[in-house]
């Protein structure tokens, strides 16, 4: 077979070619299995992330139950100590009320026994002055 220089050449050109295209779809081959792991490397943070955003959302949610669970114990705490502070204002309302009273009385009955004081040396002194009058009676010391 008689081969022209022309068609050889070409032949040389398109097995140059070919070498390049096999090349390039090795390292393109190479290429498509590094960027295939590093995707699956990818995948597998996107799930780890996804999961730890999961338990994240998780204890968020917790925590919030937890939260709402004691802002209600505080807030029937505060209603407890509200009433409490009521009942107890209310008793020393009574207190100051029944002090009040009894001030008063006590006021009074000071006054009353400081009367029945004066009357009481006034009716002595009467006394005294009737007895002095008796015949027979001696001249009494007074007492200091």
């Amino acid at each position: 077979m008689i081969y022209d220089k022309r068609m050889l050449e070409d032949l040389d050109i398109l097995k140059q070619r070919l070498l390049k295209l096999v090349d390039s779809v090795q390292v393109l081959s190479a290429e498509k299995q590094a960027l295939q792991a590093r995707l699956a490397q990818s995948e597998d943070l996107c799930r780890s992330l996804q999961n730890r955003i999961d338990e994240g959302n998780q204890k968020a949610q917790d925590l919030h139950s937890q939260v709402s669970q004691c802002q209600s114990e505080l807030d029937g705490l505060r209603k407890q100590s509200v009433t409490k502070h009521n009942e107890l204002q209310g008793t020393l309302d009574l207190f100051k009320q029944e002090h009040s009273s009894m001030q008063t009385q006590l006021e009074k009955s000071e006054m009353e026994v400081k009367a029945l004081r004066e009357v009481s040396l006034q009716a002595k002194a009467r006394i005294d002055a009737v007895l002095m009058r008796l015949p027979g009676s001696a001249p009494t010391e007074e007492k200091a």
